[in-house]
């Protein structure tokens, strides 16, 4: 993983979005894949004040390894991680009654962040609730109201339905100043909509998806200087030669129509290699893009070589990145296994060495 390009595309929210809105980075699910400390960190290198996890554990992780800015819990408390979480400093979504209710209980400041529901309807307070409860948490000594936000349910395809969601929100923030509630920063704004809908900025943006380095749609040109993030790579582990109808593999969903070469790869799906990805899917070896033969096991995947007269065990292999002229990026395997970009990326296990590039 290339920390330098999580700060580069950072940077490049940070010029969009412009001096007056705060960009947070948003690095839960172990940074989408990427790592949740050095993504984090590349994040505050390249401008992000802010990082947004979605539980107290993520909160935690980042804490411990030293980082002192400000982090937003952007999913649910459980009660006994309340006094960790106030600890560590995490700010705090609420969301309904019961939410508010826990925060009192810990008689000590909390930063908290209402979230309205403008149309997602997972977690989130209908406009008056949502209301209701900013203001509540504006008159609680212990409490500190310092943001109240929303989440877009489809911003990369359907802007009409994403302004019809800020809409909503901005009529409810706009309910609360008129109260008298003041002094909080807004937000809205995930990574579709810092590209497509500038009036969402607001106070604040949570990046995502594009600080990695991949764009919300893969049709998408916004940001030309964007780069990836992440290479991922294993080796070859094996090359044999098949005879014309034979088969390879679980299931026998390969079966080779002239003399072939397979080669073994160290990668399956309990790597995060998606089991679907072996029907259209490729890898590169030696420059050259290859595709699977046949099923991907859980350890292991196997590529119809018969390109590569000279591939050999030990040669690398990649299956998101570039090697010479050839390029596979996060959409190319969610395409080849139906899936989304957000999945591949999250999807690939703890058991795969994560190696930066200081």
């Amino acid at each position: 993983m290339d920390p330098g390009a999580i700060a580069h595309n950072t940077g490049l929210v940070k010029q969009l979005v412009g001096a007056k809105t705060a960009v947070m980075a948003v690095v839960k699910a172990n940074g989408y894949g990427h790592g949740a400390v050095p993504a984090a960190r590349a994040a505050l290198e390249g401008g992000a004040s802010w990082l947004a996890v979605s539980s107290v554990p993520e909160g935690l992780e980042l804490r411990k390894a030293g980082i002192r800015q400000p982090i937003l819990n952007l999913g649910y408390t459980p009660p006994a991680a309340l006094s960790v979480a106030v600890a560590a400093k995490l700010a705090l979504t609420v969301y309904d009654r019961a939410s508010l209710e826990l925060l009192k209980t810990a008689a000590t400041e909390i930063p908290v962040h209402v979230k309205l529901d403008s149309g997602m309807h997972r977690l989130g307070a209908t406009p008056d609730q949502a209301i209701r409860l900013a203001t509540e948490v504006h008159a609680d000594p212990h409490l500190r109201l310092e943001g109240f936000w929303t989440h877009f349910a489809d911003a990369d395809r359907d802007l009409g339905f994403t302004t019809q969601q800020l809409r909503i929100f901005l009529d409810a923030r706009a309910a609360l100043v008129r109260a008298g509630v003041t002094g909080f920063m807004s937000h809205a704004a995930n990574s579709a909509a810092i590209l497509r809908l500038p009036e969402a900025r607001l106070d604040l943006v949570r990046a995502g998806l594009i600080l990695y380095g991949v764009r919300p749609a893969a049709s998408w040109s916004d940001m030309p200087t964007l780069r990836p993030a992440l290479t991922w790579q294993t080796i070859v582990t094996n090359v044999v030669s098949v005879p014309a109808g034979e088969s390879v593999g679980y299931g026998r969903r390969f079966s080779a129509k002239q003399p072939a070469r397979v080669a073994t790869i160290a990668a399956g799906y309990a790597d995060g290699l998606h089991w679907r990805a072996a029907e259209k899917g490729w890898a590169i070896v030696c420059g050259t893009r290859v595709p699977f033969a046949g099923s991907i096991s859980m350890d292991q995947a196997a590529l119809d070589v018969g390109a590569v007269p000279n591939v050999q065990v030990g040669d690398v292999v990649t299956l998101i990145g570039r090697d010479g002229d050839a390029t596979l990026t996060a959409d190319d395997l969610a395409e080849a296994a139906g899936t989304i970009s957000y999945e591949v990326l999250c999807a690939i296990s703890n058991r795969v060495p994560r190696r930066y590039n200081i």
